[in-house]
């Protein structure tokens, strides 16, 4: 097997996680206070902890939205109340603001909290008001994300699997395959002609269920290539404030691979209910 590509940067310069890719053009070095897997490790703790407060702010408010239970096609829902819709729009827009604020390296100890809080808090929320069968989902897909996180951790860490920049290159052009693909079928979806062609692909289940599988297996792989810059960053001796940026990173990756588990289950479920 071919071994990992011995550049700084490695040759990555296109992936799923900014905070990564910025982290593997850091040309910084500090060998008397450097990056350590230990400080990287506790940092990354921090942040699934945060996640977990997240769930927990949502368990405690859940007595006081005050949402009246309907029951509709045998789905039990919980009624929305003004202050919830307002506080899940709150934390949905930090989903979406957070990221990009966590560019500025010095802000992400906080705004890399705030997201981590707010994806708890959303996940919590959407099981918690759409049924015992959704939170259920939820719970299976934290169960998968957790398990290929470890596996992945463990064949790389072990050597038995090595990023080159082949593997590189397959998953770049993966990535950009899927995201062209995706803005055909926008554009197709605009234009009379194609609109019905569009709307019978996009309403097949199995051309659905492949694509969120696609995703699914992108996203796995592309911790891979987390782990790999996080590896140069301590082995190349980048400064410890560069602990964050690796920390957030990996957790940015959990957590874009979880909402992707958790799509593609949705779509399992859905199908299989069809």
């Amino acid at each position: 097997m071919a071994g990992i590509s011995t550049t700084k940067n490695g040759g990555f310069m296109m992936g799923t996680n900014p905070m990564i890719r910025r982290l593997s053009k850091v040309q910084e070095t500090d060998e008397s206070n450097s990056c350590s897997y230990a400080g990287i490790t506790v940092k990354l703790v921090f942040f699934m902890v945060v996640v977990l407060a997240g769930v927990l702010l949502n368990v405690i408010m859940l007595d006081k939205w005050g949402g009246e239970v309907l029951k509709i096609d045998n789905w039990n829902f919980r009624a929305i109340t003004v202050n919830e819709a307002i506080a899940v729009g709150v934390a949905a827009l930090m989903l979406v603001i957070m990221p990009f604020i966590s560019l500025i390296r010095v802000t992400i100890p906080v705004s890399g909290a705030l997201f981590c809080a707010s994806t708890g808090f959303v996940l919590s929320w959407a099981g918690s008001t759409f049924g015992k069968e959704y939170a259920q989902t939820i719970w299976l897909a934290v169960i998968i994300t957790a398990i290929v996180v470890m596996v992945m951790a463990f064949l790389y860490f072990t050597g038995k699997v090595r990023v080159t920049n082949k593997l590189r290159t397959i998953l770049i052009s993966l990535l950009i395959s899927t995201v062209l693909a995706s803005l055909l079928m926008f554009i197709g979806s605009l234009i009379p002609a194609t609109r019905g062609f569009v709307q019978k692909v996009a309403s097949n289940a199995v051309i659905n269920i492949g694509a969120s599988a696609l995703m699914v297996v992108i996203a796995t792989l592309f911790l891979l290539v987390d782990f790999d810059t996080i590896r140069h960053s301590v082995e190349d001796g980048l400064p410890r404030k560069y602990e964050w940026t690796a920390a957030f990173g990996l957790a940015f990756s959990v957590i874009w691979l979880l909402f992707k588990v958790l799509e593609l289950l949705g779509k399992l479920k859905g199908n299989s209910k069809s």
